[in-house]
């Protein structure tokens, strides 16, 4: 009965409109190469303030429905993806688009979207309210070892494992400046700026981060046309049954492997449409047709990057650690509001906690929907001349900022942030880790320093037989077997001894 009220609540009307906007907007975003998830979810972040917690979970999960799943428009089109989680899918959508077969292609992507989108979504139902009861019993140790893991496994999984620990390590640097944790005693590199006693505004970090440096580099490419493939007219764009019965084991398989690596934190839906694609061609029998346009390609990589989505918000709603970056800037958002998500929130706001999963439902279901009805339409969003389109995002992004405090002091800060994010993403290091240590780092340090305090110690902390021991010790161990294992030598070796 009390789901039924969970559903009947959030089946309200003007919830309903608000994750209707956030996937349009976010299949909007999704498609425009440049622009993707993080970038959107910033965007509306300032806007959340003046909204209820629902009514901000609703914009905001749809949003990150949509971003994930509108990408594949551009990476069909153009062979130009809309988001990192679509690069697997040009691979045999452009070939087959090119092939005048773009309208299956589109409707092959939003069907395994959907697919991998609610089979995600039956995993967060049925494992994060399992994940938080047991982590209920969690004290400020086990939330420091649980946070100081997360933080490492996103490095360690890194493409430069020392690049993203040096960006995290800048993180967690700017995480520092301000009052210090627990006692609020102590003023840290503030240098005299009482602007600075309060820290850095997440949202203010995330913005400069991530969406201004992507326009910056994008600046070079405002007089590129794009040229799309026509697409056939259709009142509703939707695979046959024959086809979702040939590649019902492809989704099932990807949507598997998409969950799996959205737990994962900083994976991400790149990382799973590539290894699924990868997976596919390797169980095919005809691996040698992959790349030249065929269904399997779309399928395989659509249900697993969507199925990341579901995954990455497990271990964010059930033990407060995000599983992606988006997943990051809604933890922030929770706390924004006054909520702090983790095995508590299941436990004082149940409702609220069920709630969302109910919202990441309705937001695929509603994704699937508008896009079989408006693949031709957002075909055409491509078109728009970036000339316009940067300026006028550019434009959300300083207002977006200035109306969270009415403070110069943020606009400057966003400039500062957004010069750190150029530099770093021009030098090839990874931005993900920074945002990612900038929300853990405040979790990181406060819980450290209250299981300092009540252990009376940190080797007494490590004295006491806990899983947040077992993280800790992990958490050092994972960064020199991983540099271990990238030597020749020892690869090497161990490639002899299997043998």
């Amino acid at each position: 009965m009390d789901l039924l009220n969970i559903f009947i609540n959030v089946l309200q009307p003007q919830y309903l409109l608000l994750i209707l906007v956030g996937v349009v907007v976010g299949s909007i975003f999704g498609t425009i190469p440049g622009l993707n998830a993080p970038i959107a979810v910033a965007l509306v972040l300032p806007f959340t303030f003046v909204m209820d917690v629902m009514s901000s979970m609703c914009i905001i999960m749809g949003l990150y429905m949509g971003c994930v799943s509108g990408g594949l428009v551009s990476a069909i089109l153009l062979k130009i993806p809309g988001t990192a989680a679509s690069v697997a899918t040009t691979f045999d959508g452009y070939p087959m688009a090119q092939k005048g077969m773009a309208t299956e292609a589109l409707s092959y992507g939003a069907f395994a979207s959907v697919f991998g989108g609610l089979f995600s979504t039956a995993c967060l139902i049925a494992f994060a309210p399992i994940l938080a009861n047991m982590a209920i019993g969690f004290g400020p140790w086990e939330y420091f070892g649980t946070a100081t893991l997360s933080l490492v496994i996103v490095c360690v999984l890194s493409a430069d494992s020392l690049k993203a620990f040096t960006v995290a390590l800048i993180g967690l640097l700017f995480k520092v400046v301000g009052m210090s944790p627990v006692d609020g005693v102590a003023a840290r590199y503030t240098f005299g700026n009482y602007n600075l006693e309060s820290g850095f505004n997440l949202v203010v970090v995330i913005i400069g981060i991530f969406a201004l440096p992507e326009i910056l580099n994008s600046i070079g490419e405002l007089k590129v046309k794009a040229k799309p493939v026509k697409v056939k007219k259709r009142l509703f764009y939707v695979p046959g049954l024959k086809t979702i019965k040939e590649n019902l084991g492809t989704m099932i398989r990807g949507s598997v492997i998409g969950t799996a690596i959205g737990i994962l934190p900083g994976m991400g839906g790149g990382a799973a449409s590539l290894i699924s694609y990868a997976q596919a061609k390797k169980g095919s029998k005809h691996p040698e047709l992959f790349g030249t346009g065929i269904a399997e390609g779309i399928f395989c990589c659509e249900s697993a990057n969507n199925a990341t989505t579901g995954g990455a918000l497990i271990p964010m709603l059930a033990l407060g650690v995000p599983g992606d970056t988006v997943t990051a800037i809604i933890m922030g958002a929770l706390t924004l509001q006054g909520i702090t998500p983790g095995p508590l929130l299941s436990m004082n706001q149940p409702s609220l906690f069920k709630s969302i999963i109910v919202i990441v439902l309705i937001a695929n279901i509603f994704m699937f929907i508008y896009q079989i009805t408006t693949i031709r339409f957002m075909s055409k969003i491509i078109e728009i001349p970036k000339r316009y389109l940067f300026p006028l995002v550019s434009m959300f992004c300083v207002v977006g900022v200035i109306s969270l405090n009415n403070n110069l002091f943020d606009l400057i800060s966003l400039m500062g942030f957004m010069i750190v994010g150029y530099i770093l993403d021009k030098n090839h290091y990874p931005l993900a880790p920074f945002v990612l240590a900038n929300v853990l780092g405040g979790i990181i340090e406060d819980n450290m320093r209250r299981a300092i305090i009540y252990q009376r110690g940190f080797l007494n902390c490590m004295k006491v037989p806990s899983i947040g021991t077992v993280f800790f010790i992990l958490a050092v161990l994972l960064p020199v077997f991983s540099y271990l294992l990238k030597k020749p030598e020892v690869r090497k070796a161990l490639h002899l001894k299997n043998r």
